[in-house]
């Protein structure tokens, strides 16, 4: 234990697989430090409101732990299916801007361990969210 461990609290968490994947969200919008309404509006569509338990737990959690801390605590309030739902999201909110960063490239590589997903799925995934972000054959 570090000599200053009481003084952040209680550091234990548990949450529900929708706080789970709000969490995953918040760690993806959050990680290239520019929060872009297009990222926001796919937390809102994930959320609703923003006032549930599930949203409060995400956002405590978030301010209480590490990017590091926070993946594997995500993972593991989710099943494979949930999981896989998540990693959708998070593979379009790092799209949502339509530029991928270093920091979201590493944050989805690591979720995608954290979360056991295969690379076929991946892939999957990717095609869907790449063609649906093609903005470029409507104009």
């Amino acid at each position: 234990m570090g000599l200053f461990d009481k003084l952040g609290g209680g550091r234990e968490i548990s949450l529900t697989p929708q706080a789970g994947l709000l969490l995953s969200a918040i760690t993806m919008v959050a990680i290239d430090g520019d929060v872009d309404d297009d990222e926001l509006a796919i937390i809102r569509r994930l959320d609703g409101s923003g006032r549930t338990d599930a949203w409060d737990s995400a956002v405590r959690a978030w301010k209480m732990k590490s990017v590091e801390e926070c993946i594997p605590l995500a993972a593991n309030s989710m099943n494979s299916e949930q999981r896989l739902s998540a990693m959708a999201n998070l593979i379009d909110i790092a799209m949502a801007d339509g530029v991928l960063a270093d920091a979201e490239r590493q944050l989805l590589e690591a979720y995608v361990r954290a979360f056991e997903i295969s690379k076929e799925e991946i892939e999957r995934i990717v095609n869907i969210v790449s063609i649906k972000n093609n903005k470029s054959i409507f104009q």
